[in-house]
């Protein structure tokens, strides 16, 4: 099991995965963030710290202010600085290839995920992160 890092604005997608992790807790913990900035303070204060970082992000694309492709590239800066390395999953309600291959350009971003994030997507994100770990040898 391992850590996620969920960041949406929207609070009906939050509690779907939080409902979803209820009944089948496939990550040890969950920390949820409405605001990007909060989650990029978050990762720049604790880059150094691999038990206070993810091993799994769900990263909102259409939030306000600072969005999706703004964390994306404030991740792309930061990334190689973080002691563990998290796999990112773009998370958006429109799935128009010029999102999904924009997303994928980035080299840790791992797969784009259609909204709602269901019980099967957290099954096979928490299996791509154990397949990581097993097949590995270090981040």
């Amino acid at each position: 099991m391992s850590v996620l890092f969920v960041l949406d604005n929207n609070e009906l997608d939050q509690r779907i995965i939080k409902l979803n992790l209820l009944r089948f807790p496939v990550f040890k913990h969950a920390l949820y963030f409405y605001e990007s900035i909060k989650l990029i303070k978050y990762m720049k204060e604790n880059k150094d710290d691999r038990s206070n970082l993810p091993d799994v992000i769900l990263l909102d694309l259409n939030m306000p202010e600072f969005n999706g492709w703004n964390v994306l590239d404030a991740l792309q800066i930061l990334y190689p600085s973080l002691c563990k390395k998290p796999l990112v999953y773009m998370v958006s309600a429109s799935s128009m290839s010029k999102n999904v291959n924009r997303s994928l350009a980035y080299p840790f971003v791992k797969d784009f995920i259609p909204k709602p994030v269901t019980r099967d997507i957290l099954l096979l994100i928490a299996n791509a992160y154990k397949f990581k770990t097993q097949n590995a040898p270090g981040d």
